[in-house]
């Protein structure tokens, strides 16, 4: 029995990393094969996982997820079923019956059914956050998750450095449709390139700060004496290269929202690291933010296309009254899911361009919103705030051997969180999944038993890419094995 168990977890890490690592590779998985494909990896990964143990606090954060995602189904369900509520009914199914002459069913979906884009991404963000919940149980599977996820990405960014300079005009083996002249990887987007690029940022300069900390007056004496130290500082330069290539692959994008995004959770990351490290009062902390989020504003207001042509495209500011006005006009249960592509044509006037498809909100906050109404939009925003505050308060225990990693996903949280508001990324299965099973992952490090975690960790190896230094750098060991 011990033994199935044992092969069913390691089954199940080895299908989460599969899906984390190969999502993004074909054009970010856009395409309903790989949706389908990713989906049954994913559900046999969480099948798999049903096996283990989980603690108190882990098992809460999955019942109330499920409570949002079920309240998501049971509206989306609503939405399509004819004739229940008269009154919420989209007045588009009276105007087809009285242009056809046929007494059709009215849905308070424009929809008649639900679409299978909507059932499947649905499906690859409910199997991939509880894939990386059930890693996120053992210390040394998590550890291993973050490390691929580290990888590759940084394998993603120097194709993407590679493919900008020997074929600017394709993507993979295909040529771009738009984009020219950005760095877009294997993504057909460059602004869900950049985010996806940001992440990785953030991963490989707070892996690299923690490895700098290890760097003190001590322990620079003993790295010019001890031949084994000189491990530590090729660690720290080679993390140190690998976060500034993903984050010069961020500026390639062109992407203002992804690099703004990306500042903002790397400094949130870093932040974090330095508050669990000193013990410093709340008000110097948030005066501390201020100042360096000012300084970043200062910084970000000449970069690119934002000292050019500014923070937002004129369009997108029309595309969002327009989905206040749906909002105001369907506030309980919206539009119908995934209806925004099939109503926004009927919105655009002569303010608009005619040049391209909108067939995203470019806020995934407000495309929720319309088609699905306030309340459970407000369940969306209230869930992710509890994510990130907890987190962030488990990333602040000093003595937390997670801090690193914790406070890497925080800022990878904050990252997703701020570019939803503007842009798409979360609604593109490549990124979705790579952010599923990573927060899925933390918060299940966040939330886990200390004593039986101790236990664990007291029995799990390091990382692969950490390796052990001997004892005489009792210093630098002791904080460079909790990278």
């Amino acid at each position: 029995m011990k033994f199935l168990s044992e092969t069913l977890r390691s089954i199940q890490l080895w299908l989460t990393i599969s899906a984390l690592t190969l999502a993004p590779l074909f054009f970010g998985s856009v395409d309903p094969l790989w949706v389908v494909i990713w989906s049954l990896v994913l559900s046999i990964s969480t099948l798999c996982g049903l096996v283990i143990p989980v603690g108190i606090g882990q098992k809460r954060i999955i019942l109330i997820f499920l409570a949002i995602c079920g309240a998501y189904a049971l509206v989306a369900i609503i939405q399509v079923v004819p004739n229940l509520i008269g009154p919420l009914a989209d007045p588009i199914w009276q105007r087809a019956s009285d242009l056809l002459r046929l007494e059709l069913a009215a849905r308070i979906s424009s929809r008649a059914e639900i679409s299978p884009a909507v059932i499947g991404h649905f499906l690859l963000l409910v199997t991939s956050f509880l894939s990386g919940m059930f890693v996120g149980t053992s210390r040394r599977n998590s550890d291993i998750v973050i490390e691929f996820a580290r990888y590759s990405i940084l394998l993603y960014a120097i194709y993407g450095l590679a493919a900008l300079t020997l074929t600017p005009n394709m993507v993979l083996w295909a040529p771009k449709r738009a984009y020219f002249g950005f760095l877009t990887t294997t993504f057909i987007n460059h602004n869900t390139a950049a985010t996806f690029m940001g992440a990785g940022t953030i991963l490989w300069l707070c892996s690299a700060y923690l490895s700098f900390q290890s760097l003190n007056t001590s322990s620079i004496r003993l790295l010019l004496l001890v031949p084994s130290n000189e491990k530590l500082a090729f660690k720290l330069m080679f993390r140190s290269a690998a976060g500034l290539a993903c984050f010069f692959a961020v500026l390639l994008t062109g992407s203002r929202g992804g690099l703004i995004s990306t500042c903002v959770g790397l400094l949130v990351a870093i932040g974090l690291m330095v508050s669990g490290k000193i013990k410093v009062g709340l008000w110097h902390v948030f005066g501390s933010a201020i100042a360096a989020f000012a300084l970043l504003s200062f910084w970000l207001s000449g970069v690119g296309r934002i000292g050019s042509q500014g923070l937002f495209d004129g369009g997108r500011w029309f595309v969002y009254e327009s989905c206040l006005k749906l909002i105001r006009e369907r506030p309980l249960l919206g539009t119908g899911a995934g209806t925004f592509a099939d109503l926004f044509p009927s919105l655009r006037t002569n303010d608009l361009s005619s040049w391209g498809v909108w067939d995203y909100a470019h806020s995934t906050l407000l495309e929720i919103a319309v088609e699905m109404g306030i309340p459970i939009a407000a369940a969306v925003v209230m869930a992710a705030a509890a994510s990130l505050f907890i987190l962030g308060r488990s990333a602040l225990r000093p003595r937390d051997s997670n801090r690193s990693s914790l406070s890497a996903i925080t800022g990878i949280a904050v990252l997703s969180y701020l570019h939803a508001t503007i842009d798409f990324s979360l609604q593109v299965p490549g990124y979705l999944i790579v952010f599923g099973v990573i927060l899925g992952c933390g918060l299940a490090r966040a939330t886990s038993d200390r004593k039986i975690s101790g236990k664990i960790q007291s029995r799990a190896p390091a990382q692969i890419a950490d390796i052990p230094l001997p004892r005489s750098d009792a210093i630098g060991r002791s904080s460079d094995l909790k990278s």
